[in-house]
């Protein structure tokens, strides 16, 4: 994630703004307003809400269960979320309460 322009984009899209029209298709079901923000790897993305004062951020993770069940909040705030990416304390892969979830999953 770069919020400057350094040339380098890790994901691929060729940009946040393709990202956010391949995400933003009406059939995955993302509600105007959550931009995809990182590309976490293995389909998964972090994303945030800019309808919400401190840019709460979801989840993107289609590999848990389905699609239809892709996106979920993380209960966490673009300033908590970046702290815990400065730290070094951001978790990698699906998240532990994502994949507990899905384990309900009506599509499994």
């Amino acid at each position: 994630m770069s919020l400057t322009d350094t040339g380098d984009w890790f994901s691929d899209c060729e940009d946040i703004t393709m990202a956010y029209q391949e995400l933003a298709d009406p059939e995955r079901g993302i509600p105007p307003g959550i931009v995809p923000l990182m590309d976490r790897g293995c389909a998964m993305w972090a994303l945030i809400d800019f309808k919400t004062a401190d840019g709460q951020m979801w989840d993107w993770d289609p590999n848990l269960c389905c699609t239809e069940h892709a996106l979920a909040p993380l209960g966490q705030s673009l300033a908590g979320w970046l702290t815990d990416w400065l730290n070094g304390t951001m978790h990698f892969g699906p998240y532990p309460h994502r994949e507990f979830s899905a384990r309900n999953c009506p599509a499994r």
